[in-house]
């Protein structure tokens, strides 16, 4: 054996017992696998962190949401630092499973996919930083009676399946990467985003965990209806009040017109609700196409009354209910656009 090929060997040698060795040195203590890292009775204190790397969709009919988020932890356990094991676990390669965590997950997820992780590591102080970066959908009530002006407050509820309140203290920070105003949300805007630290524990029958929420205010771009639902209705209600300003005597026109009208109000609101969850209470947008359809209804009424009043020879009544009514039609039109939208 030539000495370049030995000394390749010694070297090769070299490096597998370094490796046991670092091995070795990345043994983690069976009682930090296992129990809580509690000193003197007091609850592990576990800071939790969330990015929001993108908000993807916002579901109006579903109540769900889609976001990109990555979530850190960061806790201490003693029992993992250089002093207590005599070597540090910096460097080592630690699974989730190789050390206590305090299992949280999230109790409104429909659906997540992890794009990595769980990434662990521990410093010379036993300091451990938990990682992972999830893909997922969260169902989410909605208050949709100020739609489509409404803001909306979305909730990542997560809590620990096992640990409570006096094992486990959760607490918080919120971090946002980039601009909030650059998430490629349609119709959203995203205001601010921050961890709600201070919500009830978690309960099933007696038992009690330990949570906290995440929190995505976000505000809905209204342009969109504004200009695809509430300008045609608009239009509608102005083509409906045309039929004061038809002679009494043209009774199928009015009618006509009146009645078409109605019809495609009816057909606004059917294609509004296929937007929006089935809720029990009225939006604004509601109220809006609910009094715009009052008023068309009142048009077709005032066009039958005028009509029968031209054929039993009071014409000049009519036309003076005509004049009277388009005025008191478009102010209580007014005073409806102004309730439902403005106010």
């Amino acid at each position: 054996m030539n000495f370049p090929t030995f000394a390749r060997s010694l070297l090769g040698f070299a490096s597998l017992a370094l490796a046991g060795a670092a091995q070795g040195n990345c043994d983690i203590p069976p009682q930090a696998r296992l129990a809580p890292p509690t000193v003197d009775g007091k609850p592990v204190k576990v800071t939790a962190e969330f990015t929001l790397v993108d908000l993807i969709a916002i579901k109006d009919a579903d109540q769900t949401f889609t976001a990109d988020l990555v979530f850190t932890l960061d806790w201490r356990d003693a029992r993992l630092a250089a002093a207590a094991r005599g070597g540090s676990l910096e460097g080592c390669r630690v699974g989730a499973d190789d050390v206590w965590h305090p299992d949280l997950g999230s109790i409104n997820r429909r659906d997540l996919t992890f794009i990595f992780g769980p990434r662990v590591s521990i410093d010379s102080d036993g300091n451990v930083h938990y990682k992972v970066r999830a893909l997922g959908d969260f169902s989410n009530r909605l208050d949709l009676r100020d739609f489509p002006f409404d803001s909306q407050a979305l909730r990542v509820r997560v809590a620990s399946f096992q640990y409570g309140p006096d094992v486990v203290d959760l607490v918080g920070r919120a971090v946002a990467r980039g601009e909030l105003s650059d998430f490629a949300l349609g119709g959203w805007e995203v205001k601010r985003s921050f961890i709600d630290a201070g919500v009830t524990p978690a309960q099933v029958g007696a038992e009690r965990f330990s949570r906290l929420d995440y929190v995505i205010e976000v505000r809905r771009d209204a342009r969109y209806y504004l200009w695809n639902f509430v300008v045609p209705l608009v239009c509608i209600v102005l083509m409906a009040w045309t039929v004061f300003w038809l002679d009494p005597q043209a009774a199928g026109v009015q009618i006509g017109i009146a009645t078409a009208s109605a019809f495609t109000l009816v057909a606004f609101l059917v294609a509004l609700r296929g937007r929006l969850p089935p809720v029990a209470y009225l939006t604004r947008m509601d109220e809006l196409i609910l009094a715009s359809t009052a008023l068309v209804f009142i048009a077709l009424a005032q066009a039958v009354l005028t009509s029968r009043l031209a054929q039993v020879e009071k014409h000049a009544l009519a036309k003076r209910l005509d004049a009277y009514g388009r005025w008191v039609y478009l102010a209580g039109f007014g005073i409806v656009l102004y309730v439902t939208l403005i106010r």
